[in-house]
């Protein structure tokens, strides 16, 4: 049976606010210094409900050019955690081969040869190297507080996104480009290979010759590696969380841009509208606003471009009720998930969360904004049954999509052209 979460008392919530103010202001270790946000949710202007404490109180926030492309890094760029996010070819296993280029991935970091980041015989995958990192989230009242640190400083800090099945990991590696499914039956990414129509599809709407499903997609990435994962879950409501911290914003459409929002064709012909995975260049991050080009967050332009939905079956809604999978436990019942308690029962944009321990956070409905307050992002719901969560958006969304968009409209066994899924690997252990 799921475990049901509680809200803490407002006598536990104080004594957790205290802890945190003396870990601020008298613990930090210079080695380890702990960096964090309020995000004072009810303030609905992306601009200024984010306040800096900890280690970046007084740092300059990052932010994109949208002409040139070219990330202004503030006062970031010399943090050691963002700067050990770096392009990779890992092997099937998930371990590091050898690094990329950080501005031209075609490009070994090492020699300046060739790489395989477009070799389909390869044997593995072009991913980024998420480096661990503990959080310490909690709400007091309408704020959320958001604590980094590179090292466990409590227990209140906690691996999330990095505990994979009970074994806590020291990286995770996302995916460079969007899933797609080889010839062997393989979850790839590989640059010059369609998404559309081999990771995604069903036999009207694409090229497929079956229905690509959650299962079908979930055997794909099983038969890159029997440990590899679903982009989803819990990493991705860290890597969400720092992208609002690096920019003290929580429109991610206007931090990072728009990608290929806005790109869709009504054409299966031209695959409505999206592209073939492409390496384009600007290193870590890529930004633009002609809402048609591929974008790149920590060098992934999964992250960044909004062209296909990404399937995450760590977080489902059940009869309206959300319910998570911290460790990447894979169950499409919901039956050994966390029942979080929330409850959606329409469409909308939600300004206010509730955080998950162990996991992150989740949306609400206590608080409806738009596009351009709150968290910017909107939220598909059918609340009848079991639901399993889309995230990021597609090229057909415009607005609407971006880091905390999600749809919880969709069955397991639903398959479309623009129901994608894409793959996350852990750092190898032994067994």
């Amino acid at each position: 049976m799921s475990e049901r979460i509680y809200v803490a008392d407002k006598a536990t919530l104080d004594k957790v606010y205290e802890n945190t103010q003396k870990l601020l202001n008298n613990l930090v270790p210079l080695d380890s210094p702990v960096y964090g946000m309020i995000i004072h949710e009810a303030d609905l202007d992306p601009a200024t409900r984010v306040e800096y404490i900890g280690a970046n109180k007084d740092f300059t926030p990052m932010m994109m050019n949208m002409d040139t492309h070219i990330m202004d890094y503030g006062s970031w760029g010399n943090w050691e955690w963002l700067k050990a996010n770096k392009p990779v070819m890992a092997n099937w296993g998930g371990g590091i081969e050898y690094y990329l280029n950080e501005n031209d991935y075609t490009k070994k970091a090492s020699d300046g040869s060739a790489s395989d980041v477009a070799n389909v015989n390869y044997a593995g995958n072009a991913m980024a190297v998420i480096k661990k990192i503990y959080t310490h989230t909690y709400k007091i009242g309408y704020d959320r507080y958001v604590l980094f640190c590179e090292r466990k400083l409590t227990d209140d800090f906690k691996p999330i996104g990095f505990d994979v099945l009970g074994k806590e990991r020291d990286y995770m590696l996302i995916p460079l480009f969007y899933g797609s499914i080889d010839g062997n039956g393989k979850m790839r990414s590989i640059a010059g290979q369609w998404s559309w129509g081999t990771a995604t599809g069903n036999t009207s709407d694409t090229n497929v010759t079956a229905n690509v499903t959650t299962e079908v997609q979930n055997a794909a990435i099983k038969k890159t590696d029997p440990e590899a994962l679903f982009f989803g879950g819990a990493l991705m409501n860290t890597l969400a969380d720092i992208c609002v911290m690096l920019t003290r914003s929580t429109n991610t459409q206007a931090s990072f841009g728009a990608g290929m929002s806005t790109s869709y064709v009504n054409d299966k012909e031209q695959k409505h509208g999206t592209k073939v995975n492409t390496v384009i260049g600007g290193g870590q991050f890529y930004g633009s606003k002609d809402e048609k080009s591929f974008n790149k967050v920590f060098h992934s332009c999964v992250l960044g471009s909004q062209m296909l939905w990404q399937r995450d079956p760590y977080t489902l809604l059940v009869n309206g009720i959300i319910k998570v999978s911290p460790d990447y436990t894979y169950d499409l019942t919901g039956a050994k998930y966390i029942d979080t308690g929330v409850k959606l029962a329409s469409n909308n944009y939600y300004a206010i969360t509730q955080v998950i321990p162990g996991f992150g956070a989740v949306p609400t409905a206590e608080v409806i904004c738009t596009s351009l307050t709150g968290y910017c992002d909107h939220t598909w719901v059918t609340a009848t049954d079991v639901r399993v969560s889309f995230r990021l958006g597609d090229c057909d969304n415009g607005a609407n999509g971006g880091l905390f968009s999600r749809a919880f409209d969709r069955t397991a066994a639903r398959a479309w052209w623009s129901d994608g899924a894409s793959l996350l690997q852990a750092q190898p252990v032994a067994a």
